[in-house]
Order: C-alpha cells, then structure tokens, then sequence
C-alpha cells in the first residue's frame, strides 16, 4: 500500500490522471495517465498524449520515482514523430483543486528548452476515455447518486471566452485544465452547473444516478448564453438544440 494523492492505493490498481502543459509555441497538449505507485514508491504505466489541434493520442510509457514531497517521472513516447522523451517532476503538496486533487510542477521542453509549468489532476470519480459521440470525454469511474459534485472545473480565469471554456458566476470565463476541457456537450445531459460559493467555479453536479462509464455531459446553451463557436451536436437525444 502507498499513500498518494490523498488516498491509500494499491500497487495493483492504477490511479487515473491527466497531466496539462502548453508549450513554447502555444500547443495545449493533455496526458491521459494510469499510473501503479508500489510499496516502495516506484511509479509505472501509460500515458497517451493527446494534442488539442486534433485529439490524436500518442503513447508513451511513464516510469519514475515518489521521493520525499516530490514525484519524478519519465515519460518515453513511442515512435520519431513525437519526440522520445520528457521529463516530469512534480510537487505531492496538493494545488488548489475543486473536488478532486491537483500536483504542481515542471515538466522539460522540447529540443532541451526551459521546464515549462504542468499540472496534473485526479479527480476521484472520473477518467479520461473515449466518448461514443465526441471523440475525448470524461468517463464515470464509478456509480454515482442524482446530486453528487463529479468534477471542479479549474483552470485560468479572465474575460476571454473560447470553445472550451466554462461561463464562471460572476461573468467570467475558465479554461480548464484537466478534465472539464473533455466534458461534452449532450441535449440531454447527465449533469449540470453548480456554481461554488466561494470561488465562482462551476462545478459539475448528477442530474440523476449514474452508472460507472456513463459520460459526464451537460448543456452548453444552459450557462454559456452565446456560445463561443458552432458545433455539430451528435449526442442520442432526439431533438437537438445546438
């Protein structure tokens, strides 16, 4: 058993991520990680690198070390067209998260840049998998009740509206991070907006139980008032409102 990210884990059961960076030339690039912590703090699994531009997902495998406050990983992408490596090292002292849990940290630039900042996020009720509609969403890990908070929408906060970003109460707009950058749109979705009290965060509530692999979606023209860009909507419902 190890303790890691708030929870006691197993070494046989992997921990589900997403770790986050933009590079030097602006490229918003999403790790979507399973990662097994033994007993002794080695760290092993995947990670499939998903670039914003076109959602295609490279793979690599993630090697590295828990050592005192810090973590240390190694990620080793397959094939030359996706680099052969980066190196990760983040702080275990948890960064501000909305339910759920987020690690701080630096990960190495391409051609041997400067670090750039990285954050990864685990939220527990969560992972990032395909969707049947939308190519990326984010997956139930588990069964939940009608009400239950999934997922806190975090990210930078400014006036900017884009057509991933999330409408905050006081008028502003989120770019997430981790997860939210994936929760998709659906006519008839199975969450909605709450926002949090303190912070003006939206944050993702059940509309009704869930199952574990149900989607987490929710209505874009319910908070966002004009949407950012068009879309086409392929989500079941019968009658579509976008």
């Amino acid at each position: 058993m190890t303790q890691f990210l708030g929870a006691t884990r197993t070494a046989s059961v992997p921990i589900h991520l997403i770790g986050f960076h933009v590079t030097a030339d602006g490229t918003r690039l999403y790790d979507r990680a399973a990662l097994l912590i033994d007993t002794d703090g080695r760290v092993s699994g995947s990670v499939e690198r998903i670039a914003e531009r076109d959602g295609v997902a490279r793979p690599a495998e993630a090697r590295g070390m828990v050592m005192g406050d810090r973590l240390a990983l190694m990620l080793e992408f397959e094939g030359p067209a996706t680099g052969s490596a980066a190196g990760v090292m983040l702080d275990l002292g948890p960064a501000p998260c909305l339910h759920g849990e987020a690690l701080g940290g630096r990960i190495a630039g391409a051609g041997g840049s400067g670090a750039l900042p990285y954050v990864m996020a685990h939220a527990p009720a969560v992972r990032l998998d395909r969707s049947p509609t939308h190519g990326w969403g984010s997956v139930l890990e588990q069964a939940v009740a009608r009400g239950e908070v999934l997922l806190g929408i975090d990210g930078p906060v400014g006036a900017r509206q884009t057509p991933y970003s999330f409408r905050t109460d006081d008028n502003r707009h989120v770019e997430p991070t981790g997860y939210g950058h994936f929760v998709n749109h659906a006519c008839e979705p199975s969450c909605e907006i709450v926002y949090d009290l303190e912070t003006a965060l939206p944050t993702l509530v059940a509309l009704r139980d869930l199952a574990a692999g149900d989607e987490v979606t929710f209505d874009y023209t319910r908070t966002e008032g004009a949407l950012a860009g068009s879309f086409e909507c392929r989500c079941p419902a019968l009658v579509h409102k976008v």
